[in-house]
């Protein structure tokens, strides 16, 4: 899609400007066909982060966004036209992880972020609170899940009101006065993509959708601690 293409590639050149960034990995992300994108929540510049390392791996990602922000003016036709997923919070869940199963269908790469919305720990390690969306999306698509996890967004741009956040502009006002000449540093590290057949051997009862939530979960914060071990030293833990 040639707007998602164009839009991605501004985004990418505009995060070099702001931030110093780091991949580790990202060849593990499938180069074609249906894959889940599982990844923590630090701040509202996560998808952008997260799209960002999906061009490097050749692929468009599809996002599930919140559905206010379709009525935003300009940003809701953008997310249109490039693909996006509306979610409505007060759905049925199977209903609004539909779409997202459609998109799989169709060979998309799909990112979820389990967690539902940015963290509220102190310290921005990932919630025990997570959703098992993912996991039903991969299980019926059957399709591998590949975990991904980033440190740093949340230097660039704050999480502070970004509950009550009803405009993109919003967002300037949460840049942290001199970052643009003391760039934060952006880590994103891609885990082992992992199939339903083995997620399913990796948990005691293969029916059990909040264990293998857990599982991925568990993936992801192994990288975190890889990734954030100065911030996060005790995350394995």
């Amino acid at each position: 899609m040639i707007l998602y293409s164009v839009g991605v590639a501004i985004v990418d050149a505009a995060l070099g400007l702001l931030t110093r960034r780091d991949h580790h990995h990202v060849e593990r992300i499938p180069a074609s066909g249906a894959v889940v994108v599982v990844s923590n929540h630090l701040s509202v510049s996560d998808p952008l982060v997260l799209a960002s390392a999906l061009r490097r791996a050749g692929r468009q990602g599809t996002f599930l966004v919140m559905a206010e922000a379709f009525a935003w003016p300009g940003v809701g036709w953008l997310l249109r036209r490039t693909g996006q997923i509306s979610v409505r919070r007060d759905r049925d869940p199977a209903a609004a992880l539909q779409p997202a199963l459609d998109a799989l269908g169709r060979g998309w790469a799909v990112a979820i972020y389990p967690e539902g919305k940015i963290t509220t720990e102190p310290d921005y390690r990932p919630m025990s609170e997570v959703r098992t969306g993912a996991v039903r999306l991969a299980l019926t698509a059957n399709c591998p899940i590949v975990p991904v996890a980033q440190w740093g967004a949340h230097r660039l741009l704050t999480r502070e009101g970004t509950s009550s956040l009803v405009r993109p502009l919003r967002w300037l006002g949460r840049l942290r006065p001199g970052r643009l000449s003391r760039r934060p540093t952006v880590v994103v590290a891609v885990g082992e993509a992992i199939t339903p057949a083995q997620l399913r051997a990796r948990v005691a009862d293969p029916e059990d959708l909040r264990a293998m939530t857990a599982v991925i979960m568990d993936d992801l914060r192994a990288l975190l601690a890889e990734i954030a071990a100065e911030d996060l030293p005790d995350l394995r833990g």
